[in-house]
């Protein structure tokens, strides 16, 4: 900080504890450690965190904390790997906006939800499902954590992604605090007589603006999202395919026909990891949760005693798994969607297998972020492409063929690797390949996972050449999806935003940005600006 600031300090401190109560200004070297690193990375410590407790109390700090030249920052739930909210320069607070945390209104009759940026997927989705209602999609595997303000910062998929596409697509309007504390409405929200955030799109769509900005242009603190009613019948499928062609075929297809709320498949090296971390067997929490969510008490235990019975086996001898969750409003049209999905992974040379998999993960869906290490203790962390279906197998060669030309390096530092593949809506294919090495871990893994879950893992020496080797390796597979035209969420600063822009865009969104915050203090470097 600067020789004047460092003077008045001790009063600017002062000033924040008075607007948001000094138990929620953060200043001990253990917290602005765990603040200031995410999965993947470690950065320069914050000078504070501040946790405000209302819209209110954000702008207000924002706009003391601006006036003086800090540099501020907003973090939700924090499970990124991207540096996505990592000080990059001193004199920088962090804003946890994670106490921003209430359901503000359910809308039966306009069909919308209002909530405030920090809460979490986990407990919006239980009190949609209690008025039998719900986002369309409603969350990421971290959804025990992550959070309705963070997904529509970072962008995201999984729950109801196949139907609906990702986080930012739900959404209607958003609240929004500016670097000069000043707080904005979007949309049909944002009118001055009787508003309503019922639509989106009044006039240019300034909503869009914010969302996927990863916090460079403001500080989300609610968010309008649209509601359907939650689905009558659930049913579910998963096959094995013998190459990544036949998995690629099958599920750009069941894509391109709408037929899955969830389209989803592994490597075999991934679901591997995944069996290992999830004990099928021994989970008797998530078989009893299948049995409460069966379409009824007798069909539910059914689920319960097939997932027990077919345990880790059902994976013996398969290459490629494919899951699919279908959701329908009759068990009629179910059945009409099975059928299809069926045909289309027969044409592939499917082998059909129990789909334990995908009834256990919407059985507990918002399971602890365990993933976060590998089931040994490795250290974990991943990288992702969305391309259109007509160069998903393409992408899926360049991968291959690019981790071919890097097996010496590899084997050298003992990085395994393997992918998690899924569909977005019609018109969107994912591959996210996964890095796991041996390597020391964080105190931010041990605070998220707890002692308990912690103490059962192994505790790896610091190993900085492994990991300045993922780094490259990340580095490398940007480079190439970035040239191979392909898009990405959690942008943060890991992906070439900036780099693959085209000018007249790139200037557009410069210009924004210099409106918004002229001094350039939120979120500096995120997108690249």
């Amino acid at each position: 900080m600067t020789e004047a600031l460092k003077q008045d300090f001790t009063e600017f401190v002062e000033d924040l504890k008075q607007i948001v109560g000094a138990p929620n200004v953060l200043m001990s070297e253990n917290d602005l450690r765990f603040y200031s690193s995410d999965v993947f990375k470690e950065s320069i410590l914050a000078s504070l965190v501040v946790i405000p407790q209302t819209t209110e109390q954000l702008s207000k700090a924002i706009e003391l904390s601006t006036k003086e030249n800090f540099f501020v920052i907003p973090r939700g739930g924090g499970l990124s790997y991207t540096d996505s909210y990592l000080p990059k320069k001193h004199n920088s607070i962090i804003f946890d906006l994670q106490n921003l945390n209430k359901i503000i209104e359910i809308n039966k009759d306009d069909m919308f939800v209002v909530v405030e940026a920090g809460c979490t997927w986990e407990k919006l989705y239980k009190e949609l499902k209690n008025n039998n209602l719900r986002t369309p999609y409603f969350g990421a595997l971290s959804g025990l954590y992550s959070t309705v303000g963070g997904a529509m910062s970072q962008n995201s998929i999984f729950f109801g992604s196949g139907h609906y596409g990702s986080a930012a697509d739900q959404c209607l309007g958003l609240e929004v605090v500016l670097a000069d504390g000043s707080i904005l409405r979007t949309g049909s929200w944002s009118t001055n007589y009787n508003p309503s955030p019922f639509f989106r799109s009044y006039g240019p769509d300034l909503t869009g603006l914010f969302l996927s900005d990863t916090g460079s242009l403001g500080f989300k603190t609610k968010i309008v999202m649209k509601l359907v009613n939650y689905p009558k019948i659930t049913d579910f499928l998963s096959f094995s395919f013998e190459n990544y062609d036949e998995i690629a075929n099958s599920m750009s297809e069941i894509s391109r026909e709408g037929l899955a709320a969830e389209c989803f498949g592994f490597d075999p090296y991934l679901q591997g990891q995944r069996l290992k971390r999830e004990g099928i067997l021994k989970d008797f929490k998530s078989l009893a949760n299948v049995a409460k969510s069966g379409n009824s008490v007798i069909s539910g235990l059914k689920d319960a005693a097939k997932v027990a019975i077919a345990g880790r086996s059902m994976f013996k001898g398969v290459p490629y798994s494919m899951h699919v969750v279908v959701d329908s409003e009759s068990k009629e049209f179910s059945s009409e969607k099975i059928g299809k999905i069926r045909r289309i992974a027969n044409l592939n040379n499917a082998k059909e297998i129990e789909p334990s998999l995908p009834k256990i993960m919407r059985a507990n869906p918002f399971a602890p972020p365990n993933s976060m290490l590998g089931p040994n203790g490795e250290r974990w962390v991943p990288i992702h492409a969305i391309v259109p279906h007509s160069r998903a197998k393409d992408l899926m060669y360049l991968v291959h063929d690019y981790f071919a030309q890097k097996s010496d390096l590899l084997e050298k530092h003992k990085i395994e690797w393997g992918y998690l593949l899924a569909t977005i809506s019609n018109q969107g294919f994912l591959m996210e390949p996964v890095f796991f090495w041996e390597d020391s871990r964080y105190l931010f893994h041990e605070r998220y996972l707890g002692d308990d879950y912690i103490s059962k893992l192994n505790n790896f020496e610091e190993n900085i050449p492994a990991r300045k080797a993922v780094e490259n390796l990340r580095e490398d597979l940007s480079n190439l999806f970035m040239e191979f035209g392909a898009v990405h969420f959690q942008i943060g600063r890991s992906y070439k935003y900036k780099e693959g822009k085209e000018q007249a865009s790139w200037d557009l969104l410069k210009s924004l940005k210099k409106i918004l915050d002229p001094k350039g203090l939120v979120n500096p470097g995120s997108l690249g600006l």
